[in-house]
């Protein structure tokens, strides 16, 4: 039986396999040129059952990612949360986790071109408590690399290829001595940290980037709105400057690994009193009731598994 610190199953080639064999050639086309999408997806273990948040809305992302990039891969939600359950019940996890499902192409090609290539899924599981190691505000840093733009690469998609440009900025971040670096657009504006969705309070009012600007619509951000909303809240959708970053009462980020943290400074400007402000209190605390089952939607976007429940279905699932 797997523990909480293993997780020795994938899904790789319509079935479950022992991680070690869920491999792809070196000449594989999506490890030469990045021609990936992924999900990421937090199972939670709560009283013998895992509970995954807004399951669909990520299958959703994830199809839309293969059309938005040109894949032509398409998986149905019916097929996508059986082999969830199934690579669940495979792993038995007894501590919380991340899912990482994610399209590849193994074609052995030198060419950039899609046409002609077969794109699969692939999921795998790993143990994730928190992702960002503090319980205190994050400290973070305005990064100097600049946020790639949708007009170069689509920002809507969780192209693997996308996550270079994130990675850079992150580790100028950590190598600095901060947790997380947030990043502007070619407008210099503020569209969100490295990897996780960005609000801030200014002048009483609750603000985050556009849609339409370079950020990748998280799911995590669209329940923080919808929660916002529900208590009377206004969001004001309008690009985010660095002055109001240095000046604002609260910033929090949100993401599926990142949860709803606060941040405690920007390049060492101290956020309000440098504590969580109410707003950013309210939301996590909110957020962690929906995962407790505790909440009115909870059972609208929460999917709960058994992990002792035995999947016997054929593995024919595209």
């Amino acid at each position: 039986m797997a523990t909480s610190c293993v997780m020795p199953f994938a899904f790789k080639g319509h079935r479950i396999v022992p991680k070690e064999q869920a491999t792809v050639s070196l000449a594989s086309h999506s490890l030469q040129y990045g021609s990936t999408c992924f999900a990421g997806i937090r199972g939670y273990v709560r009283e013998g059952k895992v509970r995954i948040f807004r399951l669909r809305d990520h299958h959703e992302r994830l199809m839309n990612a293969s059309k938005i990039l040109g894949f032509g891969f398409h998986s149905s939600y019916e097929n996508f949360e059986q082999i969830i359950a199934q690579l669940i019940e495979a792993n038995c996890p007894t501590s919380d986790f991340y899912i990482r499902p994610f399209l590849y192409s193994e074609n052995e090609v030198i060419g950039v071109c899609y046409n002609g290539l077969t794109f699969d899924l692939g999921v795998y599981m790993i143990p994730l408590k928190s992702y960002y190691q503090s319980d205190k505000g994050l400290r973070l840093t305005i990064s100097s690399w600049q946020k790639i733009s949708d007009a170069a690469m689509s920002t809507k998609a969780k192209a693997g290829g996308c996550y270079v440009n994130s990675s850079m900025a992150t580790t100028d971040a950590r190598a600095a001595g901060y947790d997380e670096a947030l990043m502007m657009d070619h407008n210099q504006n503020i569209v969100e940290a490295s990897v996780a969705n960005l609000f801030i309070v200014h002048r009483g009012a609750i603000f985050t980037p556009p849609v339409g600007s370079d950020v990748l619509e998280g799911i995590t951000m669209r329940t923080v709105i919808e929660l916002l909303e529900t208590k009377g809240y206004k969001i004001r959708y309008e690009p985010i400057s660095r002055s109001m970053v240095y000046t604002c009462d609260e910033l929090f980020l949100t993401g599926t690994a990142a949860g709803v943290i606060f941040a405690d400074s920007v390049d060492g400007r101290i956020i309000g009193n440098g504590k969580e402000g109410p707003i950013a209190k309210g939301v996590r605390e909110e957020f962690q009731s929906l995962i407790e089952m505790e909440h009115p939607k909870s059972k609208i976007w929460v999917s709960e598994f058994s992990t002792s429940e035995v999947w016997h279905e054929a593995c024919s699932y595209i």
